[in-house]
């Protein structure tokens, strides 16, 4: 390669955004104004303005690792220099852009999906897969916001004062080795930047925001009710869509979010990370001067991984101290995150971090320093539960005594549920709570065949399987087990049986063996 060739290439290199490369290698990252930090090294920022990356936790001739484009590619994705340059200008990649620091005329959206001949794939998809309301699935493709593609692909259509600006795309191959969440998610070519798809209720006072159509929708499917909002999803977590989303909800209704922006990201590092970047801001209406804050409508947010409680009580009745105010300080901290990654946006460290970390001994150290600072009975001064680090601002640092006081006032007044996983995302929340109804109808029922056979189904909380017994004492083989809610109920239509009518259990009931704990005894409440 001739020298002016390669500075032509080198040029044209170093135009390619950091965080085109990393959409285009599927690496996750949090959006924000002029900067992204990623998710899985929380330690890395990238500077969008400059198109310079730092890796913070890492040093190296006592200087933190940062540098360009190229750079960046040769250290994450293991390549040279000139395997870096390649990568960049030759391989022609549809992801990669231009850095936002140099204006690109940018095409405006085409819708270009020809639709199926039916809806019948994608329905399936989103009602008996991801467990939609079937109602709310079918009402928004008969107007247009759902879609059928003739791939078999669902299209959701985002919509901008009833144009359509863009699209979100799930695929209808399922292949988690091919894909990393199963099925192929994109984007639409040439979709309005920083938008989503997003659906009004009404005039809107409120604004609810999500990662993906799926929670917005299973959040809908929810909460059927709602009324005089907006809903929208941001493609992952970019604060700048938050922004767009209000500014389309004044320039299409002429409204604004006055009762609330709730901000429905996911319950992991990077959710917390985003809601706790947004909790220190706030948004100002110019004309009545009114302060919006953001609030957080995080999933199963007051969820405590069960095995974690023992532990808890163990280390802080060493100190005489409430539990709940260790639990606090682990959530707000890490979220229980087993390998010790932070999940708050102060990159506070203290206590429970590290992939080697001993929950107990950190327990301990939390509950000796609540001891410290208890005020009165099971009050704390969480203003001193960290140190002051140099170089960490005393009053920004205030968010997070605020998030950990938070959290242990919640645990106190509105309880927690013990779980043995943690709910991640509003569709598995839906997911949850239709698997609970399920298992409650089963366990409730009475079953016959043929108008003499009755059947009872009971779970067995040992063995975690579904067990179906006949009423005849005279058998005592069980018909079937089963490993889930879903397999039992399959296996009631297998072996022929049907749910007998409500006013005719009764006569059943004093054969009822017992079901362990009741299900408003296995766990607290949560939000």
């Amino acid at each position: 390669m001739e020298k002016n060739e390669y500075q032509k290439l080198l040029a044209e290199a170093k135009k390619i955004s950091i965080t085109s490369v990393m959409d285009d290698q599927g690496m996750d990252y949090i959006d924000m104004r002029n900067f992204a930090q990623g998710i899985e090294h929380d330690s890395l920022m990238i500077d969008k303005r400059k198109n310079r990356f730092y890796w913070n936790s890492q040093v190296e001739n006592g200087q933190v690792v940062h540098g360009d484009v190229l750079d960046f590619v040769s250290r994450f994705y293991d390549m040279s220099h000139l395997e870096a340059l390649n990568y960049l200008t030759q391989e022609h990649h549809e992801q990669l852009r231009k850095a936002e620091t140099i204006e690109k005329p940018k095409e405006p959206f085409q819708y270009y999906f020809e639709h199926n001949t039916d809806f019948s794939h994608v329905a399936d998809y989103l009602v008996n897969q991801r467990k939609l309301s079937a109602t709310l699935v079918e009402t928004l493709h008969e107007k247009g916001f759902i879609q059928e593609d003739k791939y078999k692909q669902s299209i959701f259509v985002w919509s901008d004062t009833g144009k359509a600006v863009g699209a979100s795309v799930v695929g209808s191959e399922y292949n988690p080795e091919k894909f990393k969440h199963g099925r192929f998610k994109g984007i639409a070519k040439n979709s309005e930047t920083n938008f989503g798809f997003n659906v009004t209720i009404g005039t809107p006072n409120k604004l609810y925001v999500f990662e993906s159509p799926i929670d917005l929708l299973s959040y809908w499917s929810m909460n059927p009710q709602m009324e005089n909002c907006m809903l929208a999803e941001m493609e992952g977590l970019k604060e700048q869509s938050v922004y767009r989303f209000i500014n389309q909800m004044y320039l299409s209704k002429g409204s604004l979010p006055h009762e609330g922006i709730y901000i429905g990201v996911d319950n992991d590092q990077a959710g917390h990370r985003f809601f706790d970047n947004l909790s220190k801001l706030s948004y100002v209406i110019n004309e009545t001067g009114q302060e919006i804050h953001f609030k957080k409508l995080i999933p199963h947010d007051l969820d405590i991984p069960k095995e974690n409680i023992p532990i808890y009580q163990e280390a802080a009745s060493s100190f005489n101290v409430d539990w709940r105010a260790v639990g606090a300080t682990h959530k707000a901290l890490t979220n229980f995150n087993t390998e010790g990654k932070t999940a708050n946006s102060w990159n506070v460290d203290q206590y429970f971090s590290g992939e080697d970390f001993d929950l107990f001994l950190e327990s301990k150290n939390v509950a000796e320093q609540l001891a410290e600072i208890e005020t009165t009975t099971e009050e704390y001064d969480f203003q001193k539960l960290f140190r002051i680090n140099e170089g960490m601002d005393p009053i920004e640092l205030h968010g997070l005594h605020q998030k950990v006081s938070s959290y242990y006032e919640d645990y106190r007044n509105l309880g927690y549920r013990p779980t043995d996983a943690l709910i991640k995302d509003w569709n598995d929340s839906l997911r949850y709570r239709v698997l609970v109804q399920l298992e409650a109808r089963l366990l409730e029922s009475v079953y016959e065949r043929n108008g003499k056979e009755q059947m009872k189904i009971h779970k067995d909380e040992e063995r975690k399987k579904y067990v179906a017994v006949s009423q005849d004492s005279q058998f005592h083989e069980p018909f079937f087990e089963a490993d889930s809610p879903e397999e039992a109920a399959l296996l009631v239509k297998n072996y022929g049986f049907q749910a007998v009518d409500k006013e005719d259990r009764v006569k059943y009931q004093p054969d009822r063996a017992p079901e362990g704990k009741n299900h408003e005894e296995s766990w607290l409440m949560s939000r």
